[in-house]
């Protein structure tokens, strides 16, 4: 996409915002493409200037977010963040904006999560954002407490390891960049966001090495890994032109700025190759990025290395490979098991009798 020259409209990857200020911040309202039929009517709503708009009343969720914003519990906030948080906070407003900040209470946030029950993950990331803003409210007088604060979030299932069928059609049908990009979440276990911050100056053709994350408790922490790279993932990196200091790049060579555009490209090519699917918690599901981390631990697993050694390559607590890995193990168990069962005899004879007495 060229440069753009709409008035407020900005460019964040593939993605589309119109940027404004509200109390003295930025805010980026999404917009559809430049060629999707909506895009005229969203764009003409997001331009609307403030004396256009219906002044929310006062200690509505409205109010509520305007102050947010304006407040430095959202101004110091990355640029990215802030792009993030702003998405739900636009559809707290849109859709819950005349509601009484008083007169929310724990059922009524359940009620207003489980309007996205279909889309598990957004309904997650909206009921962050409102236990975010409800703890705001709280700290600064508009209530007493914070009433999402016990709110659960919706499970969203399992990540399922990609099967071998799965996964040699999506390398055909992948592009070249795409291809490495799956390439090296098998090979390393690594996170989608790491697999895209991945640079050349990082490894020296043997070894990987950065630094991920790991969920200590509530809390994440910087974790130092490394990993063996494998043959596979050296050959496809050799066939990828280098035009970034980072494994894989944009369509303009440039690091990707987010993982969700590589994640919709995965949506993408699933579709391409018959949208295949599994099932967790009684839904069909795609196979996602995030279960080549799976392929990667069982991967390790069978080939004998300890929790520990799987954990420091994979950047994951042994909890974690042990959760990742309980299929490899009950099929390792099996094997190992298979020729003690299949030697006995099922029905073992005891002078002449079946074991029991009978004859």
């Amino acid at each position: 996409m060229g440069r753009l020259e709409i008035k407020g409209l900005c460019q964040k990857g593939d993605r589309l915002y119109f940027r404004r200020k509200v109390g003295g911040s930025d805010q980026y309202i999404r917009l559809p493409a430049l060629d999707d039929p909506r895009f005229p009517e969203a764009y003409a709503k997001a331009a609307r200037p403030d004396t256009e708009r219906k002044r929310p009343g006062p200690g509505t969720l409205a109010a509520l977010v305007i102050a947010y914003r304006a407040a430095s519990d959202f101004r110091t906030l990355s640029a990215k963040s802030q792009v993030n948080r702003d998405r739900y906070l636009a559809m707290i407003t849109e859709t819950h904006g005349h509601r009484t900040v008083s007169g929310c209470t724990p059922a009524a946030v359940r009620a207003m999560r489980d309007a996205y029950l279909d889309t598990p993950g957004k309904a997650n990331n909206w009921l962050s954002a409102f236990k975010v803003l409800m703890q705001f409210a709280a700290l600064n007088g508009w209530r007493k407490d914070n009433p999402a604060r016990e709110i659960r979030p919706l499970d969203t299932g399992e990540h399922e390891p990609w099967p071998a069928n799965v996964l040699a059609s999506a390398l055909t049908a992948a592009s070249p960049t795409l291809r490495l990009a799956i390439v090296s979440g098998l090979c390393s276990g690594a996170r989608i966001g790491d697999v895209i911050r991945m640079q050349h100056g990082w490894h020296d053709g043997k070894t990987m090495q950065f630094t991920t994350s790991k969920k200590v408790g509530k809390r994440r922490q910087g974790v130092d890994v490394a990993v063996p790279m494998h043959p596979l993932w050296l050959a496809e990196l050799a066939k990828v032109p280098r035009k970034s200091v980072t494994l894989i790049y944009d369509r303009a060579g440039k690091p990707f700025s987010s993982e969700k555009i590589l994640q919709e490209r995965i949506r993408r090519l699933m579709g391409d190759i018959g949208s295949p699917t599994y099932v967790s918690n009684g839904k069909a599901r795609l196979y996602s990025f995030h279960g080549l981390r799976k392929n990667a631990a069982c991967y390790l697993a069978e080939l004998g290395l300890s929790d520990t050694e799987i954990g420091g390559i994979c950047g994951m607590t042994p909890d974690t490979v042990r959760h990742y890995t309980k299929r490899a193990r009950a099929l390792m168990i099996a094997r190992s098991a298979a020729d003690r069962v299949t030697r006995g005899d099922v029905l073992p004879l005891k002078g002449g009798q079946m074991a029991g007495g009978a004859k």
